[in-house]
Order: structure tokens, then C-alpha cells, then sequence
């Protein structure tokens, strides 16, 4: 029978026995970086209006035509210069293109040995993950076009929201924080839907080997098919990953904030370092475990759904509230 706790008991096994998975949960964590909830917390930063004018002003560096003319400019007066310049530019993209290579590699390798791992009979001899990560499929192109669909969406609606929020940034007017807050209502459960449906399309790649319009056209069934369940698993992950964070932080404030405080006090370099990096890996794991976790149980999710008929939570609720209701009739 369809249970949330059982999926987040089976998630949290999985996560809690197999920890070598936490590796590629932070590197998951890396491309994902909060996925739907990501939303929401930069739409409440109350600097967000005047950040998005900056950003729309600045743009980023290499996309910029003042980085290339100063490039040109360089290349024309001293070669040499422009050279190694443009060397330590193309080796940067390389760089950053193979972080994405394995962040999304590592991406692909939790949900694909997730589901390896329930198949299997005998637990103890379940294929490495290492296997899911260094195999030659085409699965890679279809996940990285997801993952840049999903951010292109998420700026996107970021940008239609920062309009209210730009004009307030000039001027004070109540028409705009009207517009805003409509805007909110509207595209915030669009977003969250979309999100939603990009990590059906995911899984509809990496495990079913549909192509990236199969994906969408399948993650997006599955989705109407199941938006309560959907939405009732992303407020519970959403929930978890907080309540978890909550606590991180309260006890890095707690325990180690004084001891960062004394240590600035009597100005004593090395410990203090050595706390500070203590802190960061304490935050970095974090991540790394409830990445693993949330995408655990997304993939288990997924399973049940495609599996057979599920109902939500509110649903089984308002059923049986409706059959007492005609047993006492």
C-alpha cells in the first residue's frame, strides 16, 4: 500500500546504510542547488528588486561585450598577453564544463542505482555506483538540457517578478506591490509545478531512456495524474529539509559560535581556522545527506507512481470522511 513514510523510511535507509551516495548527493547538491524551494527563498529576499536590477545592469562576465572588446583590445596591442589570456580562458571553460560533467553524471547515478538498489534481491551485491557514474549512455545531454530548461524557467520567472519590484526600486507605488503580489499568486505554483515536472522528466530519462521531448511529454502526464501527491511530497521533503537545517544551524550557533567569538577575542589564527573550516564541512555534509535523501525518495516516488494507481494523502482523507458520512446516512 502507498505510504509517504514508507518511502522516506526506504530514502533514509538507503541514504543512511550507503554512504559513499553522499559523494554525489553534493555534487547534485552542486547543479540543483534547492531545485523548486530555490523559488521561494530568493523571491522573499527583500533586496531581491534592487539585486535583479544590478544583475540586468552587470550581466555575467563572459556573456558581457566589455570582457570581449578589453580581450580584443589586449590581443591587438600585446599578442603574447592576449594569448595566454584567451589559453586561461578556454582552460576556465573546460574546467567549469567538467564540474558540470560530473555534477550531472553524479545526478544521474543516484537515481539510476536508487532504483537498482530496490530491484535488487540480494542488497549486498548491487553493482557500484561508480558503475552508474563512469557509464558511456545518452542519458547526459537529456539531464544537462533539463537541468538548463529548469533554470532558464526559474530566471525567467524570476525576471517577470522583479518588474513590480524594479519599479518600486525607483519609485514607491501600491499598483506595484498589487501586480507583485498577483504575480506571486500565479507563478510561484506554476513554478513549483514545472520544477516538479522536470524531475519526472528526469527520472523518465535516466531510468525509462525516453528522449528529452518523450520526457517532458510523459513527466508532465505523470504529473497531472498526480499533482496532490506531487505537492503533498515536496511540502513534507520541503518540511524535513528544514526542521534538519533548523537544527544544523542552532547547534553551529550554539556550540561553535561562541567558541569562533573567543577565539577572534584572543585572536588566535590557527583554531580559529580550523573551527571555521570544522563549521563549513559540518554544512557541507548536510547538504550532501539531504540531497541524497530528497532524491532517493523523489526516485522511489516515481517507482509508485508509475507503478499503479496511488491516491494522496488529503484524498484517502476526504473518502473515507465522505463514506462515514453515508454509513451514518
Amino acid at each position: 500500500m502507498f505510504s509517504y513514510r514508507t518511502i522516506l523510511g526506504s530514502a533514509w535507509a538507503i541514504t543512511k546504510q550507503h554512504k559513499k551516495l553522499w559523494i554525489f548527493g553534493f555534487l547534485a547538491f552542486l547543479l540543483s542547488a534547492g531545485g523548486e524551494y530555490q523559488i521561494l527563498t530568493k523571491i522573499l529576499n527583500e533586496d531581491y528588486g534592487a539585486s535583479v536590477f544590478d544583475k540586468m545592469q552587470s550581466g555575467p562576465i563572459l556573456f558581457s561585450g566589455s570582457f570581449w572588446s578589453q580581450m580584443y583590445q589586449v590581443c591587438a596591442t600585446q599578442p603574447r598577453v592576449g594569448l595566454g589570456l584567451l589559453l586561461l580562458t578556454s582552460l576556465l571553460i573546460l574546467v567549469a564544463f567538467f564540474i558540470l560533467w560530473i555534477c550531472v553524471k553524479a545526478q544521474i547515478a543516484l537515481v539510476a542505482w536508487t532504483k537498482t538498489y530496490l530491484a535488487a534481491k540480494n542488497k549486498d551485491k548491487v553493482s557500484s555506483v561508480w558503475t552508474e557514474i563512469s557509464s558511456s549512455d545518452k542519458k547526459f545531454w537529456p539531464v544537462l538540457g533539463l537541468n538548463i530548461a529548469l533554470k532558464l524557467f526559474i530566471y525567467l520567472l524570476f525576471f517577470l517578478l522583479s518588474l513590480p519590484l524594479i519599479f518600486l526600486y525607483f519609485r514607491d507605488s501600491s499598483f506595484a506591490i498589487l501586480i507583485y503580489t498577483l504575480f506571486f499568486v500565479v507563478f510561484l505554483p506554476a513554478a513549483l509545478s514545472i520544477s516538479l515536472i522536470i524531475k519526472y522528466s528526469m527520472a523518465g530519462v535516466i531510468l525509462d531512456k525516453q528522449s528529452f521531448v518523450q520526457s517532458l511529454e510523459s513527466g508532465h502526464k505523470l504529473f497531472c495524474r498526480h499533482w496532490l501527491v506531487s505537492l503533498e511530497m515536496a511540502i513534507l521533503l520541503f518540511l524535513i529539509n528544514f526542521l534538519a537545517g533548523l537544527i544544523i544551524m542552532f547547534v553551529l550557533s550554539v556550540v561553535l559560535l561562541p567558541i569562533i567569538l573567543t577565539l577572534i577575542v584572543f585572536n588566535m589564527l590557527i583554531p580559529l581556522y580550523i573551527i571555521t573550516a570544522f563549521a563549513f564541512l559540518i554544512l557541507i555534509l548536510t547538504a550532501a545527506i539531504l540531497m541524497t535523501f530528497q532524491t532517493s525518495a523523489w526516485t522511489i516516488l516515481f517507482l509508485e507512481l508509475k507503478g499503479g494507481a496511488v491516491k494522496a494523502k488529503l484524498e484517502r482523507i476526504f473518502s473515507k470522511t465522505t463514506k462515514n458520512r453515508k454509513v451514518k446516512k
